[in-house]
């Protein structure tokens, strides 16, 4: 496999394990932060100390949808599903963009082999 193609799975594997958190989530227990859980997930993704304008953007989306949605499947206040679904879907989506822009980033960073060495070596 290419290591592009192991970079995509890797991410969607990581993006993954997050949307199940947000898939599972009720907001019905007292222990429970999304927006902590998720971003936590988030940072050891794409390098907490990333100074990448596109990507500290794309965090922030997905920190302000994940808070919406605990607002919105808070145990105290009315719990509309038709909210809590579009809340949900919201996050998902801030979620894929959240992936594109990882991927473009560690695209970006990733070390190129270099073939020369190849290239040197005598036929056989």
């Amino acid at each position: 496999m290419s290591s592009d193609t192991l970079l995509r799975q890797e991410i969607r594997y990581s993006i993954g394990h997050i949307r199940s958190m947000i898939d599972n989530y009720s907001g019905l227990y007292s222990g429970e932060n999304l927006a902590r859980d998720v971003l936590r997930y988030c940072d050891e993704m794409a390098d907490a100390g990333t100074s990448y304008p596109r990507l500290q953007e794309a965090r922030r989306l997905v920190e302000d949808r994940c808070r919406r949605l605990a607002q919105d499947t808070d145990r105290f206040a009315l719990r509309d599903p038709a909210v809590i679904a579009a809340s949900r879907a919201q996050v998902v989506a801030a979620l894929d963009r959240l992936q594109d822009v990882v991927l473009e980033w560690r695209k970006a960073h990733m070390t190129v082999p270099s073939s020369g060495r190849l290239l040197r070596r005598k036929s056989l």
